[in-house]
């Protein structure tokens, strides 16, 4: 019974080892981790020795190496945005999105809606005018807090 025991908890050590990975974010952090999956933009890992699950931004991520195999995937590729006309790189995000990203600022705008314009047209006029102020200040990432005609607000984040 007893060498059972141990062959229980020998075998289950090494299934915790085998599961090691290490993140490698956008600013060059390392963490060890045990990978658990992608999903919504999000990456769901446990920190080694823990049960705990935890999340970080996809976009926060740079690399998702395997200790075990030597094997180094890709997650995102970091984005630059140097000026106003960058502005289609910037990217809405949610805000559960955002964990691991640098909150920058908050940036507003006005939008004045015209006389026979249709809601969707103002959202995405508004949207526009968040990603070019964004892209301005350098921020590839924004929340948008607020898409109204009277007020439009968002939040910026960066790496």
């Amino acid at each position: 019974m007893k060498k059972l025991f141990i062959l229980f908890i020998f075998s289950f050590n090494v299934a915790l080892v085998a599961q090691t990975h290490e993140i490698i974010t956008h600013d060059n952090k390392k963490m060890d981790v045990n990978f658990i999956k992608m999903d919504n933009n999000l990456v769901y890992f446990a920190v080694p020795g823990s049960s705990e699950e935890k999340k970080i931004s996809q976009y926060a991520v740079a690399q998702l190496n395997k200790k075990s195999a030597n094997d180094s995937k890709l997650v995102s590729k970091k984005i630059n945005v140097l000026g106003k006309s960058d502005y289609k790189k910037v990217i809405v995000l949610k805000d559960s999105q955002t964990i691991g990203l640098k909150k920058s600022g908050v940036i507003t705008s006005f939008y004045g809606k015209t006389k026979g314009e249709t809601n969707t047209s103002f959202l995405d006029g508004g949207e526009k005018r968040l990603k070019e102020h964004a892209a301005l200040k350098g921020c590839p990432f924004i929340v948008i807090m607020s898409n109204t005609p009277n007020d439009i607000k968002a939040i910026t984040y960066t790496y």
